[in-house]
């Protein structure tokens, strides 16, 4: 597992302190929130590189000391105060631009079954960030953007063309929702059945998942076929939902039956590498990167545009 060295952990801690002086947090999921935001941030201005899925345990190891029932230590530094303020002016960008795109696709698509406002702006977030979002980060903006868009007026704003070209992705994807929740139910259940661990968890494991799904709606004349945008873009779907979903509901048996196929590719994928079969639920580390940006898979995965904190 990668851990925070003391010295980051120490500078977020008191950043994170510094937050709740100037902003305030009330819950124990708003200050999961505001930790997420300042790991962000620092990933954003290249001072540190998240691991991925196990961005989570830092979260837990920055607000494990965290009483809210109790003073606040006083801010330290004045680089504590800038950090937080930079992952306020983010979070507060990354609403806006949410927000934005929202409006556009509820504009442009003027759909007349009007979804559920939380998973139309949990397809939005991928095209925002590339950043790895904390659970609980993403959850607080889900909900904050869903109680500030107002359907009956979405078609009245004045929105920039760049919001409505985002918002073609958006339709890309949310045509595809049925199978964003088929690989979705999928990684719950090979989840629940074999316990990877959380650096084993990354976007070539999601792109196995894929594919298996795929191909079990090819077995049944379904078409599966995917542009490779969309592709790309269903994949950090994916990763977001896992996160967001609550892991505690019992997988479905066609999702386990699935989930064995995956599990046995993997099992194929060590084997063919001449790889250790003694842990057979380890996955190779799949969210690094080259040094031109491409993902362990090959390609660039960024998409969309980047919410950049102010220096």
């Amino acid at each position: 597992m990668t851990t925070l060295d003391a010295d980051t952990q120490q500078s977020l801690t008191a950043a994170l302190y510094a937050y709740l002086h100037e902003y305030g947090g009330d819950s124990l999921p708003e200050v999961r929130a505001i930790a997420g935001a300042l790991l962000a941030v620092k990933a954003q201005t290249g001072d540190l590189k998240l691991p991925g899925w196990e961005i989570e345990q830092w979260v837990d190891t920055l607000v494990a000391d965290v009483d809210l029932s109790r003073p606040w230590p006083p801010v330290g530094q004045e680089v504590d105060r800038h950090l937080a303020t930079q992952a306020q002016h983010w979070r507060e960008q990354l609403a806006v631009q949410t927000r934005a795109i929202v409006d556009a696709y509820l504009q442009k698509y003027t759909p007349t079954d009007i979804p559920a406002l939380e998973p139309l702006v949990a397809t939005v977030l991928p095209l925002v960030t590339d950043v790895t979002l904390p659970r609980d980060t993403a959850r607080h903006l889900i909900d904050t953007v869903s109680r500030q868009i107002d359907v009956s007026t979405a078609s009245d704003r004045v929105i920039d063309p760049t919001w409505l070209a985002l918002a073609d992705q958006v339709h890309q994807v949310w045509q595809q929702r049925d199978l964003t929740n088929s690989v979705t139910d999928v990684m719950q259940a090979y989840i629940h059945k074999f316990q990877p661990t959380a650096v084993d968890i990354g976007e070539s494991l999601v792109q196995r998942a894929v594919a298996a799904v795929s191909n079990s709606k090819l077995k049944l004349g379904l078409d599966a076929e995917l542009t490779p945008d969309t592709h790309k873009l269903l994949i950090k779907q994916v990763m977001l939902q896992v996160k967001l979903r609550d892991m505690s509901s019992p997988p479905v048996k066609t999702a386990l039956e699935i989930a064995q196929d995956l599990h046995d590719e993997v099992g194929r994928y060590r084997r063919d590498r001449g790889l250790a079969q003694d842990h057979p639920n380890y996955w190779p580390t799949t969210t690094s990167t080259t040094d031109d940006g491409s993902s362990a898979l090959g390609g660039e995965m960024s998409i969309g545009i980047n919410v950049q904190p102010r220096r």
